[in-house]
């Protein structure tokens, strides 16, 4: 077997490295999501972590069935005995080890809803097709993402118990010390793995006398008040926050050979906890006279602090500041606020295709997923259907098999083009504008769907691609107005989105939403034949007495579908 990188040699990336380790002592906290750039060292990691564990490392490729995951029916003794035994699967080879996911947010939801439920239950229960086991499948789940290629829907993120932003920024002297190392270990693994041999074996018993002492720990003490002043400042919803920073909080307490939950043991591992699930900007200071946090992976907390800010500009996409959106002109001016008057979208709008499945019907595999095991239900896609198979041969070979039609789920990503010129703004119709497109975000977010933001005012579009549901509100509610109308950049651009790789896949639908009063001096036909080849609606949103109908004039040419902001006015406010 050929050597793996050593953790001990792996430069940087102190936050991650710590969220390992606490999960490696408890892996009740629920796994870590990582979000960052590739070539961060981020699978690197996920090899060398596995070598602090009793278990092994299985990564679990994209398009693995649900079969290859939860284990099924083993076919030979099936064909050739004509006897019931379980297969084991993924899970169980993940025992006690890690389970490592790349590009996680491109996985099936119904795949990403099982890998939880099995990490926080520690156990994998399969009910069909004849075959009822269960087997525990206590493992380390490590999912990683690059969010420019999409964001995990929110219901999942929030079910991990930490989150990382892995940097990408490394100073000049680190690098060359990375790049260093990474060759001298390919020039010779061996000799390069026994170079740290010693600080190994140092760090898998200093893991495995953790564990022991963990379940000796009570959550009682000074850390817990602390956990609960932390997530009530942040907002969080429910109370997952809570027990993922305190389980982690517990761990760090025993890789510290404490007896008890500390506030420096909460205050190491609370941004860890909080960074993928707050719903304000920053987290509180600590109480006067409490320690300073210190971790065993070298963290500090002025690491704590320049991670937590790569964090949310990672997960801000570009959110504008306070003051209004740097682009253009619109810096200048305060944020608009959204209208008191409810404003709403139809349902028709967000609601779900039939034919090929959409983000509608991944919805309800995710929710059905459970079910599909739990109680034998025989339907589920890609399984073996035992009965037309037997129907047409009793005795059928491997070649005969035949398995369920596989329903390839389409996502769908909504663009929300959003006129922020100075003529929006004078007449009040910026603020309906940002209504609807948060009536929509909402929606889009329900479904399952995509949502990208692409502002425009003053010379350029601002973009915000793949930014998740909650983080296009916070920056809609930042967003201020002025200047002209560079409508022709706008729609530019988010062709350009369309066209990305990140964005070219065949169950992909996209749609548009353009958000304008149409007064612009800019020509556009020569993109019509461009946007009659996508599902685009324009709003019209100009207000006041006088109408010049340049919107409906700008929905003919695109070849669009056309209504007016006051069509989305409930009536009865």
């Amino acid at each position: 077997m050929s050597a793996l990188f050593p953790w001990s040699a792996v430069l940087g990336q102190e936050r991650l490295k710590l969220a390992l380790l606490l999960c490696a002592i408890d892996p009740a906290i629920g796994g870590v999501l990582v979000r960052g750039p590739r070539g961060v060292a981020k699978t690197t990691l996920a090899r060398a972590f596995a070598e602090l564990l009793p278990g092994s490392f299985v990564e679990l490729p994209l398009g693995a069935t649900e079969e290859r995951v939860t284990g099924t029916l083993d076919l030979g003794k099936v064909l050739q005995q004509g006897e019931v035994q379980f297969s084991p699967g993924l899970l169980a080879r993940a025992h006690q080890g890690v389970l490592y996911v790349d590009e996680v947010n491109l996985l099936p939801d119904a795949l990403v809803d099982l890998l939880l439920d099995a990490a926080a239950s520690g156990s994998n229960v399969v009910e069909r097709d004849g075959v009822s086991h269960a087997h525990p499948a206590r493992f380390v789940l490590m999912g990683t993402m690059n969010p420019d290629e999409g964001e995990l829907r929110p219901q999942f993120v929030d079910r991990f118990g930490l989150s990382v932003t892995a940097d990408g920024a490394l100073p000049p002297a680190e690098r060359a010390q990375i790049v260093l190392r990474r060759l001298e270990f390919e020039q010779s693994p061996q000799r390069f793995a026994e170079r740290f041999a010693a600080e190994q074996r140092v760090l898998r018993e200093r893991c495995a006398q953790a564990r022991e002492r963990v379940a000796e720990l009570g959550f009682a003490g000074p850390g817990l008040a602390r956990v609960a002043e932390l997530c009530h400042a942040a907002r969080v919803e429910g109370v997952r926050a809570d027990l993922a920073m305190l389980r982690a909080a517990r761990a760090h307490a025993a890789w510290h050979q404490r007896s008890t939950i500390e506030v420096a043991d909460v205050e190491a591992v609370a941004e860890l906890a909080l960074a993928h699930r707050r719903r304000v900007p920053e987290p509180p200071a600590a109480p006067r006279g409490s320690a300073g946090s210190a971790s065993s992976a070298g963290s500090s907390s002025s690491a704590a602090s320049s991670s937590s800010a790569a964090s949310s500009r990672s997960a801000g996409s570009g959110a504008a500041p306070a003051g209004g959106s740097a682009s253009g002109e619109r810096g200048v001016l305060p944020p608009v606020p959204v209208p008191a008057r409810p404003v709403s979208v139809p349902s028709s709008w967000t609601r779900a295709v039939a034919q090929r499945g959409s983000a509608g019907s991944q919805r309800l595999v995710a929710s059905g997923a459970r079910r599909l095991r739990r109680h034998g239900t025989r339907s589920v896609p890609g399984s073996i259907d035992w009965f037309g198979t037997l129907l047409r041969n009793p005795r059928p070979s491997v070649q005969e098999l035949r398995r369920r039609r596989r329903n390839v789920p389409a996502q769908r990503l909504w663009l929300i083009l959003l006129d922020c010129s100075g003529s929006m703004l004078r007449s009040g119709a910026l603020a309906l504008a940002k209504g609807v497109a948060a009536a929509l975000t909402a929606q889009a977010a329900a479904a399952g769907a995509r949502v990208a933001l692409i502002s425009f005012a003053g010379a350029t579009a601002d973009a915000r691609l793949g930014a998740a549901p909650r983080e296009v509100e916070r920056a809609l509610a930042a967003l201020g107005g002025g200047g002209g109308t560079p409508l022709r950049s706008a729609l530019e651009q988010a062709l350009a989105v369309c066209r990305s790789p990140s964005h070219r896949e065949r169950t992909l639908e996209k749609r548009a939403l353009l958000l304008t009063d149409g007064r612009t001096r800019e020509r556009v036909a020569d993109l019509s034949a461009s946007w009659r080849q996508l599902s685009l609606r324009v709003v019209d949103c100009e207000r006041g007495p006088l109408r010049l109908g340049h919107a409906r004039q700008l929905a003919a040419v695109l070849g669009a579908e056309y209504a007016h902001v006051d069509s989305l006015l409930d009536p009865s406010a």
